[in-house]
């Protein structure tokens, strides 16, 4: 198993089976993440996500609706669905398993280099990255979509992938986190 940290955010994510690991059937990931902490609204478009809550409380909203989920509940979000979770606690830390299906070496990737650029201070405070070409690469490895109005800057950021990627950034980031391209990851899994 690997454990990956980001810093910034104070996320702990440990892989519990790899997309390689399952021959494609899933990833299955651990986390754990600080008070008030979790990703922007986003949809999967390739992948269904489970959400089993261990410890803490999760605020999860689904196509605009909200709940909350408790140690021992679980959330199912199908692709293409606008979702996003954060730890509701203020005191807390949220201990989860998040399970893709099938498998997401897309995912995997993001999150690596994403906490790598966390540990190299290469992201904001809010966890992003600095360079937009980096985040575009980020979207594009996690096969995810960011939802509302920051949407509209999916052609910028398509294009701000192809360019980052065709001055050797996304093979550099790729190299300095131990990481392969998603599309190699997919093929191996078979």
């Amino acid at each position: 198993m690997e454990t990956i940290e980001n810093p910034v955010t104070g996320e702990r994510a440990v892989l519990v089976e790899s997309s390689r690991d399952s021959g494609g059937a899933r990833t299955v990931m651990d986390l754990e993440v600080a008070p008030g902490g979790g990703p922007p609204a986003h949809s999967h478009d390739a992948h269904r996500e489970r959400i089993d809550v261990l410890d803490g409380v999760m605020e999860v909203t689904v196509d605009g609706v909200t709940r909350r989920l408790g140690a021992g509940e679980h959330v199912v979000i199908e692709p293409g669905s606008v979702h996003a979770w954060r730890n509701a606690s203020s005191d807390r830390v949220l201990r989860f398993r998040g399970m893709h299906t099938p498998g997401n070496p897309g995912f995997e990737v993001a999150l690596r280099v994403l906490f790598g650029l966390a540990r190299d201070g290469e992201v904001r405070r809010s966890g992003l990255p600095r360079r937009f070409g980096d985040l575009a690469l980020i979207f594009e490895w996690n096969q995810g979509l960011p939802a509302g109005p920051i949407r509209l800057l999916g052609p910028v950021a398509a294009w701000s992938a192809r360019r980052a990627r065709a001055r050797g950034r996304a093979a550099e980031l790729l190299r300095r986190y131990g990481c392969e391209e998603p599309g190699a990851l997919q093929a191996a899994a078979r």
